[in-house]
């Protein structure tokens, strides 16, 4: 079994330390680095008896000083240009100036869009065309807000956020349906139709726990709950001049439906933004980011191996391997994530739905290797010191091995990048697999006749990351195996399914207990906002919207938010204000060219800032440049009338702050755990799950689900450590946010 453990000799220091006498223990400081670095100084954990210092060891791979190569005994040479390899490698997964280049050119087209609307807008006597109900400004001016709030780099992107959101208004106008069906026309008309509020309290009510307890994305949510706020509040004001739609007659001016006409449009005008002048899809950067993440991990494959059986495997090309799996292992998640998205684009049609499968199957198949290659990395980078072992002598076998497992990552990517794989491509992936395994049975029975002649025994814990490289290599050709096993052109079935569950993405219902104080929280929240503004008489629907928007699982980001909030809003209402006053009229050629010019740049820069700024400022930029939007659709000499724009942002800045103040108050009261806490729980879960691998070792069914098992607690605690970082700690310690990132990638280590 000590052949099997990755990671024995990180479990030896604490038990041979535990066994030295009283008095005499070593003292060590725990960390994530000497944990995986630190050798026990004596097989039986005891202080070696006194001796005549024996001379410092050379490495197994160390020739005599006159032997050494010039280029490493002056500390340059190949090493220096694996390094520069490598670097250049890496800079397609990560490339900052074609990221520059994607956002500049999506905010530009956000931009287009949205001057392109307004313009037509402006047009005097257009408006006046539309039926009486659409001619509102409030009304046109949420055409881009919501634009904003769908607008993304990617086609499928936006078509999934269109949507998303296109459902939460259809959850929200098929409630106001039932409740004009159950009483016609609200509290307005009580005298006709028996309108009892009790009743509309209910629904409300009722409404507003399902869209929670669904657990819904947060923009279907989003719309939702804003809709639900806007439209029950007309419906319970006895003031209200709204006009519903009756007996579910669709009325097409009646204020649901109206509603539902602008969001289509502002969604529909965010497709189209993202497919002019030419589309730019996640199926396309998925074959980008999957061929970079291919010659990344052979090209680190290689130097493992390299630096393994020939040469000193210097600290700089360590930490750029260390770097690089890292790299690899976020684009890959970001390619999943991408992949989910691709069905939007064209909805599986065709040998769409082939290539998509077939691209997550590969992607898969990268996952394992590069878990594989930082195995080996591993076995690399410690075995050092040793000058008894064997993998010296078979350098020639190991090199033309992984070799041919390269050959066979390249050749699968050749097969599967046209979207389909016929009976002679994978009986020929087959036979490779085949002869791939049997090539490493030869390596087996060579490395284990060499220790044999060389009197090593079979477990010697001195020896172990000859092991557990040997060991890494079998997990490769299990890998390649599984794949070629397991690949085939989807049915109609499977895809019928895919269909199903990305339409019903945005649904995920849980039981979990954070769940249930998440909807504790916005119930509680949402119902005291509206309630609030009814008791004020006002029947102001800003409040219970605010707190939609705002609306946060964890209590760290949500102070964040809020804030971000708050900021957003002024920026969004005072900067175009600010401008818009300057000009003297926004009439004629030139007075609206130059509204125009100030829309498009004023867009351009906050769409610029919301695409490429961290999550903190993008998320303001977005309320920024929604809110602006949302103004420039007002009729520009509005801007010219301060009592009247300085009275608007005052009635929106304190709407929105009471609708925060509200949501801060009760989830500070009823916060159930911190996200702390959370990693705390979600680190000791993946400790049991590891530790429950390794009982399991020689079963590689159940280790393979335990090291998923472990990759989904990583995953959580990481999301929750990102929460805790934004987390207000008032009387409690900082927040070991490098400590926990250390142990973040142990963890990972040990999986």
């Amino acid at each position: 079994l000590w052949t099997l453990f990755p990671l024995a000799r990180s479990l030896r220091p604490p038990l041979f330390r535990a066994s030295q006498p009283a008095g005499k223990q070593e003292k060590t400081t725990t960390t994530a680095s000497n944990l995986l670095t630190s050798r026990p100084r004596h097989r039986s954990g005891e202080r070696a008896p006194p001796a005549d210092p024996p001379p410092a060891p050379r490495r197994r791979h160390d020739k005599h000083p006159a032997q050494q190569p010039a280029a490493i005994a002056a500390g340059g040479g190949e090493d220096l240009q694996d390094l520069k390899q490598m670097e250049d490698t890496f800079d397609n997964l990560s490339a900052d100036s074609s990221k520059f280049y994607h956002n500049v050119q999506t905010s530009l087209r956000g931009a287009t869009a949205i001057t392109a609307v307004v313009g037509l807008a402006s047009v005097p006597g257009l408006v006046s065309e539309l039926p009486k109900a659409y001619q509102n400004p409030l009304l046109l001016a949420m055409i881009g807000f919501w634009f904003v709030l769908t607008f993304g780099k990617t086609v499928g992107f936006v078509v999934r956020n269109a949507w998303q959101a296109i459902a939460g208004t259809m959850y929200a106008v098929l409630n106001s349906l039932i409740m004009n069906w159950v009483f016609p026309g609200g509290a307005k008309n009580e005298a006709q139709n028996g309108y009892r509020e009790e009743v509309a309290w209910i629904d409300l009510a009722f409404a507003v726990f399902v869209i929670l307890f669904l657990n819904v994305s947060d923009r279907c949510r989003t719309f939702a709950l804003f809709y639900i706020s806007m439209f029950m509040m007309h419906y319970m004001n006895p003031a209200s001049t709204a006009r519903f739609s009756r007996n579910f007659h669709i009325d097409i001016e009646g204020t649901g439906i109206t509603y539902l006409v602008v969001c289509s449009i502002g969604t529909s005008l965010a497709i189209v933004a993202a497919c002019v002048p030419w589309p730019r899809t996640d199926l396309q950067e998925v074959d980008r980011d999957v061929n970079s993440i291919r010659v990344a991990l052979t090209t680190m494959l290689r130097q493992v191996v390299t630096t393994y059986n020939g040469e000193p495997q210097q600290a700089t090309i360590r930490s750029k391997l260390v770097k690089g799996f890292r790299i690899i292992n976020e684009t890959l998640a970001a390619v999943n994530a991408k992949l989910e998205r691709v069905w939007w684009e064209g909805f599986d049609l065709g040998s769409r739905g082939h290539v998509r499968y077939l691209i997550s199957s590969y992607v898969k198949l990268l996952k394992e290797l590069t878990d594989v290659a930082r195995g080996l990395q591993m076995a690399a980078a410690q075995d050092m010191t040793v000058d008894n072992g064997v993998m010296q002598e078979m350098v020639p076998q190991i090199s033309p091995f992984t070799e041919r497992v390269i050959e066979f990552v390249n050749e699968c990517w050749t097969h599967l990048a046209d979207g389909d794989i016929s009976e002679a491509e994978k009986a020929a992936m087959q036979a490779k697999s085949e002869d791939i395994a049997r090539g490493l049975f030869e390596l087996g029975v060579q490395y284990t006749t060499k220790r044999m002649e060389a009197g090593i025994p079979v477990l010697d814990i001195a020896l172990l990351e000859e092991d557990y490289f040997m060991y890494n290599l079998g997990q490769m050709v299990q890998a390649l195996e599984r794949f070629t096993c397991t690949i085939r052109v989807p049915d109609k079935g499977q895809m019928a399914r895919w269909a199903m569950d990305a339409l019903l993405d945005c649904v995920d219902p849980d039981l979990d207990r954070n769940h249930w104080n998440f909807v504790l929280r916005g119930f509680i929240s949402f119902m005291a906002a509206f309630i609030w503004a009814v008791m004020l008489g006002t029947y102001n629907f800003i409040f219970a919207a605010t707190v939609a928007l705002v609306m946060s699982k964890f209590m760290g980001s949500a102070i964040e938010r809020n804030l971000g909030r708050m900021q957003g809003v002024v920026l969004g209402l005072v900067l175009p204000a600010i401008v818009l006053h300057q000009l003297p009229t926004c009439s004629g050629g030139l007075g609206t060219f130059l509204f125009l010019c100030i829309v498009f740049v004023f867009e351009a820069g906050a769409l610029y800032v919301y695409r490429s700024a961290s999550s903190r400022f993008s998320y303001i930029a977005m309320l920024t440049a929604a809110f602006a939007a949302q103004a420039f659709f007002q009729p520009c000499d509005v801007f010219n009338d301060e009592s009247a724009t300085s009275h608007t942002a005052y009635a929106k800045v304190t709407s929105t702050m009471t609708g925060i103040i509200i949501v801060l108050f009760v989830d500070t009261a009823l916060s159930n755990e911190r996200p702390t806490e959370a990693v705390r729980i979600h680190f000791e879960s993946a400790l049991n799950r590891i530790r429950a691998g390794l009982q399991c070792a020689l079963d590689s069914k159940q280790q393979h689900r335990a090291q998923g098992l472990v990759q989904k607690d990583i995953k959580q605690a990481t999301l929750y450590h990102n929460e805790a970082c934004h987390e207000p700690r008032y009387w409690r310690a900082p927040y070991p946010e490098e400590m926990v990132e250390d142990i973040l990638v142990l963890m990972d280590q040990l999986r």
